[in-house]
């Protein structure tokens, strides 16, 4: 189901459109957080910014990083001593509407989850032991049964497991399957659009990226989309080509490789090559960072201590676009809203430099005074229903961030601009 969310902003005027620009400035959030390893976005306590979850493999840690309102980051540790911590995720166990946060461990083979009391004490809770070199989990209702189960994938074990949640937080294990050599990771997503949860996953020693299909029952069919695919390592999915259908990306950090796979329809992949020079690549998400209505794409490389996004052109033609070409060992990366000025920014970790790193993007959408530059205070924002609420204004146009006129009828989510009276008069921001 798709819901709509217009954002109407204060009256701006004597504004021209221009085409969008994107100036990245760096901000650290942390300097010594030694091997991190794993970075998780998320509002910890519920204070309507962004906070940071990390976990730093070298010293066995996991600490959540506070946001002030004015992206000023104070760590608060969760857990020290969490030998070989390498996965931290975040999302509301419970149900009782905070954050709690699960990480796992590959050397000691751990899957623990910490309940936050609300008021950001968390109190450990071991869901697993010997889950041999367990490394992605991810939080997902896989069952459909309205509580959050846990999915995790064991490089050791050649296993992908989940762990059915009763509702009370009592967690049983399922099995997925035990003969996915090196699986590296598991992504929930319903691929097959029938409703309920099905499993991506990256296998690096079987150089396989595959997805296992749920016939509602939680009994799983593995299809292989790409056995070729050298040290397959981070698989995610998207509607890359907004055909109405999902997606899979992955990362091949033997062959260097970043590739999307087509979803015709009916689950046959077509694959697209990305890059395949990219130094040991990690982990990648999907965004529309120059909000112009189509899905690019982040990602990190280790040894090229880069992060980059990928600029789609609207054919999935995809242009690389560096970040940072310095941030030694990036192993985790993702994106969102960092600051609330509703354009998309960017986190990341590296490892060897024990960072954690957000990058702030300047996308500069509409001139004022030939500036370029949209001012802050311009930027509040009142909320309305639908986007028929400005019928009122008619007649009325809209642009994109680029200035091109766009279909009311079909917008897809991101930052807009209402012409009336021969002016800019509104900035709208709409949210799928």
């Amino acid at each position: 189901m798709k819901h709509n969310a217009i954002l109407c902003g204060l009256i701006i005027s004597a504004l021209s459109m221009a085409h969008g620009q994107i100036n990245w400035t760096q901000h650290l959030i942390e300097g010594a957080f030694a091997g991190a390893i794993s970075i998780h976005a998320v509002d910890i306590d519920s204070d309507s910014d962004i906070d940071v979850v990390g976990a730093a493999f070298n010293q066995g840690e996991i600490s959540w990083f506070e946001n002030d309102g004015n992206e000023n980051f104070t760590e608060h540790s969760v857990v020290t001593g969490f030998a070989g911590v390498i996965f931290v995720t975040a999302g509301d166990i419970d149900d009782d509407t905070d954050i709690d946060i699960v990480g796992t461990t590959n050397s000691t083979d751990l899957i623990v989850l910490w309940t936050n009391d609300g008021n950001e004490n968390f109190a450990p809770d071991t869901i697993a032991t010997g889950f041999d070199g367990a490394h992605s989990v991810y939080i997902a209702d896989i069952n459909a049964d309205d509580d959050m189960d846990l999915l995790c994938a064991a490089y050791n074990e050649d296993a992908i497991h989940w762990w059915e949640n009763d509702g009370n937080q009592n967690f049983t294990e399922r099995i997925i399957t035990d003969a996915l050599d090196g699986a590296w990771t598991a992504y929930p997503s319903d691929i097959d659009d029938d409703g309920d949860l099905d499993v991506v996953a990256a296998a690096r020693e079987a150089d396989e990226v595959c997805w296992f299909e749920n016939d509602g029952n939680e009994n799983f069919t593995r299809h292989i989309v790409d056995n070729l695919f050298d040290g397959a390592h981070i698989v995610i999915t998207a509607d890359v080509d907004s055909d109405n259908d999902i997606d899979i990306i992955a990362t091949a950090r033997t062959a260097d490789d970043i590739a999307w796979y087509e979803n015709d329809g009916t689950e046959n992949f077509t694959k697209h090559m990305i890059t395949d020079d990219y130094d040991w690549p990690t982990f990648v998400c999907t965004c529309d960072i120059d909000d112009d209505n189509d899905m690019d794409i982040v990602s990190a490389a280790y040894y090229a201590g880069d992060i980059s996004w990928w600029e789609n052109d609207g054919s999935e033609n995809f242009t690389k676009q560096t970040i940072s070409a310095s941030f030694g060992g990036a192993i985790p990366v993702t994106a969102i809203d960092v600051d609330d000025d509703v354009d998309i920014d960017v986190i990341a970790a590296a490892y060897d430099l024990g960072d954690i790193t957000w990058w702030e993007n300047d996308l500069t959408a509409v001139d004022e005074n030939g500036t370029g530059y949209l001012p802050i205070q311009n930027r509040g924002a009142s909320i309305l229903t639908s986007i028929r609420d400005l019928d009122y204004l008619t007649p009325y146009t809209i642009y994109d961030a680029t200035g091109r006129v766009a279909d009311r009828e079909s917008l897809h989510a991101g930052t807009y601009f209402i012409e009336t009276s021969g002016e800019i008069a509104y900035k709208v921001v709409v949210v799928r």
